[in-house]
Formats: structure tokens, sequence, C-alpha cells
């Protein structure tokens, strides 16, 4: 695991991602990478921006995260139109997993010099630090749950400590299992939740200070990471509480979730910052834009999408009109997996004029200068309280949170629509800026329909859940699929394909690990498939 370390072994490579140059982002906040000290509040916010400031981060959706890994997987889900029999449809390349690997373990070794840094100092100065390390871990399980979701076992107990040892000979980290990595976030995640409730009501004067100026994720607000870390503690519950050793931990945090502080609304959702918040010109923004854009990955529309926002028997989804931009006979129509790939290919050669295909709305999606980056957003916290109530008999009515959860996500995607700036030489000729969003009685209208019309409520949770996470989210959408098994999609074999002709189940471990840390990958694969198609201990087999 050479290259997973190297951005902590020394004060010069800490933060030498180029895009810390960035001047807008100079102008916020303190830019970790003119610093000549190490801190913990320094490093807390080295830890978000490592995670997201180069074109290959993935801790926001910028161009490498939405081109790789949300597209590919969104191909997977389906939330994206694709080509089918195209050799690729169930295929993630070892460079972009390698990216995706490597990107968390940047972050984790930041994380591992703020814990060096915090353990040395005086106790006088620890107690005013101690918040930065507790709100980088909560951050660190955000990225370590999505890859152990997306590859099972990874090292971490003994990852990022290269930097702090220098000590090449002992830096191959041993992998910890995906039930135990659960366990501990699910556990640790309670307890941070209780220290950062204390710092809300013993606030300590010079870490608040610091934290508004190092906070770039969430303005120094300790109500958010107080909402954040219960909602990811309740996402991560919800993960495994149908099946495996963790049923009845997991049922009891989620008990425990739904009586403290969610996420549940947009002031107190977790966003990351927006185009405009790091633009210069040639930075978050265009990256984010090239992710949708590119050559034409992720801008097609998806028949499976408008299906389900047209399902029969109910009305027509308020989100469908700003989600896409229709095709040139004024209709809603997505690549479908029943087409052939020649009746694709033949659509594709159409001009615009003639286009086939509706595609993404641009102001919603691809020129949004303003796009909110979504970390934790209120719909997702409604809906895992209506699939724990659904299915895992929690207290409370599933209706009562779906309905919520639906409201909350046609809101939020009015509000990315309505308040889209155009970015910088890009076209918005697709365009559809909404006037006006529907009333909030309009949107419960909705939600009661597709409440009362449904013969199966988890999988109209689950379909309702999807739709919300769109392409953006895509890697949440695959986990959700394959431990439900809704939406129930139909999987076409990708005949073309030399490895994946099916769905997969994971990702398989990127190269350069196994060749670079070979005794530890051995010793995890001994009682553990290396495979596509393993199924994870929370995962249903998908057809």
């Amino acid at each position: 695991m050479k290259k997973i370390f190297a951005l902590a072994l020394g004060l010069s490579l800490i933060f030498s991602i180029s895009a810390c140059k960035d001047k807008d982002f100079d102008e916020k906040f303190a830019d970790p990478s003119k610093t000549s000290t190490v801190s913990c509040d320094k490093l807390f916010s080295g830890a978000m921006f490592v995670g997201s400031a180069t074109y290959k981060g993935f801790a926001y959706p910028t161009y490498w995260r939405l081109y790789t890994w949300e597209g590919t997987i969104a191909q997977f889900t389906q939330q994206v139109g694709f080509t089918n029999e195209s050799g690729s449809v169930y295929y993630l390349s070892d460079s972009w997993a390698t990216d995706r690997w490597n990107n968390f373990y940047e972050i984790l070794a930041q994380f591992r010099l703020m814990q060096s840094t915090y353990n040395k100092e005086a106790a006088v100065d620890q107690e005013g630090d101690r918040i930065f390390v507790d709100l980088t871990e909560v951050f660190v399980y955000d990225h370590l749950a999505q890859l152990v979701d997306a590859f099972g076992p990874v090292p971490f107990t003994e990852a990022g400590y290269l930097g702090i040892t220098g000590n090449y000979a002992t830096s191959f980290p041993k992998y910890d299992s995906d039930e135990a990595l659960y366990e501990m976030m699910i556990d640790r995640l309670g307890e941070l939740y209780t220290d950062i409730k204390g710092y809300i009501d013993n606030p300590v004067t010079i870490s608040n200070a610091k934290l508004k100026v190092q906070d770039f994720l969430n303005g120094g607000s300790l109500d958010k990471w107080l909402r954040y870390a219960n909602s990811l503690r309740l996402r991560l519950a919800v993960h495994v509480a149908a099946k495996g050793s963790l049923v009845a931990k997991a049922k009891a945090a989620i008990a425990e979730c739904a009586q403290r502080e969610l996420v549940t609304n947009l002031e107190n959702g977790i966003f990351g910052p927006t185009g405009n918040d790091m633009a210069d010109g040639g930075h978050y923004y265009e990256w984010y834009r090239d992710g949708f854009a590119g050559d034409g990955k992720n801008f097609t529309a998806s028949q499976t999408v408008i299906d389900a926002m047209m399902a029969t028997g109910v009305t027509e989804d308020p989100r469908l009109a700003i989600f896409y931009y229709p095709n040139a006979a004024g209709a809603y129509v997505g690549k479908s997996v029943e087409e052939t790939k020649a009746e694709q290919m033949e659509n594709d050669t159409k001009t615009w004029n003639e286009r086939a295909y509706a595609t993404l709305d641009s102001v919603t999606f691809v020129a949004n200068g303003n796009m909110k980056a979504p970390i934790f957003t209120p719909a997702e916290a409604f809906f895992l309280l209506a699939e724990a109530r659904q299915a895992y008999g929690l207290a409370g009515s599933a209706e009562a949170a779906f309905k919520e959860g639906v409201v909350q996500s046609i809101i939020e995607w009015y509000d990315r629509n309505m308040t889209s700036t155009p970015l910088g030489n890009m076209s918005t000729g697709t365009q559809q800026k909404a006037a006006e969003a529907p009333s909030a009685s309009d949107c419960m209208a909705y939600a009661t329909t597709l409440w009362e019309s449904s013969n199966d409520k988890l999988e109209t949770i689950m379909t309702q859940k999807w739709l919300h996470f769109s392409l953006i989210n895509a890697h949440e959408s695959w986990t959700d699929i394959r431990r439900t098994g809704y939406p129930a999609l139909y999987y076409r074999p990708d005949t073309q394909s030399q490895q994946n002709r099916n769905i997969v189940q994971r990702i398989l471990y990127p190269i350069v690990e196994k060749n670079n840390n070979t005794a530890n990958y051995n010793a995890a694969v001994a009682d553990f498939e290396d495979t596509n198609d393993h199924v994870l201990f929370w995962a249903k087999k998908l057809q």
C-alpha cells in the first residue's frame, strides 16, 4: 500500500494537492497548504479538502467522481441512460477503483496525523482540539463506509501510519472485516454524537472560533455536525439491520437514532461546497460540469427512471420536468434496457433537432453553477425512517416518514433548479428552470397518491429513495439495491463483455493493492472471494 500513505510523509507533502491554490478557497478559509505548522484545526480542514480538492477527489461530486465512479455505478443502478451490450455495462476499471481507494487513504492519512498531533499535546491544548478530532472522525467514517460497501473488508485499524512512524517495513496494514468495521462505526458514531452534544452544551470558546474559520463543510455549525453524525449512524445501522451478525445491534441503534436529532430540512442538511463556492474559472464547477457532459456519458435520460416517474395509476412526478429535457418530439424517452444495441446506436446518430432521447436538464444538472453537493439530505433521513418502520419494526408511521421524504426530495430538487446559475461558457439550451416550486400541499398530495397506490410499501419507499439519489449518489443506491432488492430492476446481460456479463455485487480490489500489500491481501481473501459476484455479508444476491 505504498501510494495510499504518501500524503503524510512530511510537511511538504501533507497538503500538496494542486487545487489548494484555489483563490476562492483562500478567501473563505485558511488554506492548509500555506501553513508551516501542523495543528488539529488545519488538519481538520485538510482532511476534507484532500478528499475533494483535486479533479480526482471523491468527497463531493467533482468531475472524476461523477464521470468514473458515480457514472459507472449509475449504469449498475440504471439511473443514467447507457448503451446495452457495450462490453462495459457492468465493468468498473481498475484505475478508477484505484483512484477511489487511494483518495480514502489520503483522507485517512490526515486523520492519523491529526490523532498523533493531538496525542502529543498538553492537556490544556487537547481540551480545545478534541472537537476537531471528533468531527474529522465522523467525516472519515462516511467515506470508510462507502469503501467497505464497494469492496468489503479493507485495511483501517493499522492503516495510515507511515507518515507518522516513517517505518516502511511495518507500513503494510492488515485488513479488517467489513462486519467488524460496521460494528465499530455504529458504536463510535453513537459516542461521537454524545461528544458533539457535549460541545454544544458546554462550548469551548477557542475551538468554536477556530471551527468557524476551518469548517468549509458545515460552516462551524455544531448542530449540523450533530445531525450528520446521527444520520450517518442511522444509515449504517439500516444497512445491516436485515442480515448478518449485527442485526440486534443495528436495530437498537436505529431506535436510538430515531429519538435523536436527524437531518430534517434544507437548512440543516449536509451539503458540500457549491460550484460557485469553489469556482475560479477552471476549477470545481468545471469538473462538476464535465462529469455530466464530457463525451456524452451520464447525459442521456434513463427510461427506467422515467418509467418510475410516470408509474401507472399515479400522476406524473413533479420532478420529471426539471430532471430531463424532452426529445425532439417533446416526449420523455430514455435509453432502455429493453432496446437492442443497434437501436440505441441508430438513435445516437440523430441530430439534436431529431434527437430520440431526453437528456439531463442543463439548469438542474449540467450547467448548474450553484449545485448543492449532497452529503446527507433530509429526504434520505426520512426514507431511512420509513424503511426502518416498515421493515424492522421501528415505532412510528412508515407512511408519514415516506410522505415527508417525498416532499423533502421535491423541495430539494426544485431548490437546485431554481437557484441554479449558469456556468461560464456553458450552454443552457436544454434549460427547464421552474418559475415556481410545487406547493407544500401539492407535494403532499403527490406523496399520498404514491403511498395509496402502492402494493408493496417497501419497494415504493426504496424506489422513491433511488429516484431522489439520482446519478449523483448512485453508490448509495447500489448499496440499497444489493441489500433490499429494490427497486427490482431487469439486468440485461452484456454479451460483449469479457469480464462481467451480469450485474456485479462488489468492486475488485485494486491491482496495486494486491501487489504492494500482498501478504495482508492474501490473508484477507483466504476466506473471502475477490470476485465481482461475491455477496457481502449484508447483501442479497442480485440476478
